[in-house]
């Protein structure tokens, strides 16, 4: 009678004795379950050392190179996009600092715009009292000229 054994990726323990990584475990009549090895395969996977795992593990690492190229690839375009978006946020806080120089600057304006403003208001003023000032003193100088010309009249 042949007894039927599995492999699995870790240890498994049957009564006093431990199977380590790899070795047959009996599965059936003095062993584990059926049940119990497909838990196993299910919670840590096929048994996977030996020569399979050897021609597996050769054929990914044409993949790796290519997984390299393409990290590669995509490490340069990283480091570009980080370099373009160093430039841009410079550039933004440049912008920023413009803006708030240029706000600055309109708040200036605004205040001198507004004492500007007094000022030709109360120039404004003073121009219509000279208007007015100067309406009396024509009138002054009418009558003055009236009065010169009483007194240099022939009589």
């Amino acid at each position: 009678m042949s007894k039927k054994t599995e492999q699995f990726n870790v240890t498994v323990k049957v009564g006093k004795k431990s199977y380590a990584p790899g070795e047959p475990v009996p599965v059936g009549t003095g062993g584990i379950t059926a049940d119990e090895a497909e838990n196993f395969r299910k919670n840590f996977g096929a048994f996977t050392a030996g020569p399979d795992a050897k021609a597996a593990a050769a054929v990914p690492s044409v993949d790796l190179e290519k997984h390299r190229e393409a990290i590669e690839k995509l490490s340069g375009e990283n480091d570009k996009l980080s370099a373009d978006n160093d430039r841009l946020t410079a550039e933004r806080d440049s912008a920023i600092g413009d803006r708030n120089t240029l706000l600055k600057q309109n708040e200036q304006l605004e205040t001198d715009n507004a004492t500007l403003a007094a000022e030709v208001t109360k120039l404004q003023a003073e121009a219509e009292k000279h208007g007015a000032d100067n309406a009396t003193l024509a009138g002054e100088v009418t009558k003055l000229q009236a009065e010169i010309k009483k007194l240099t009249a022939p009589k």
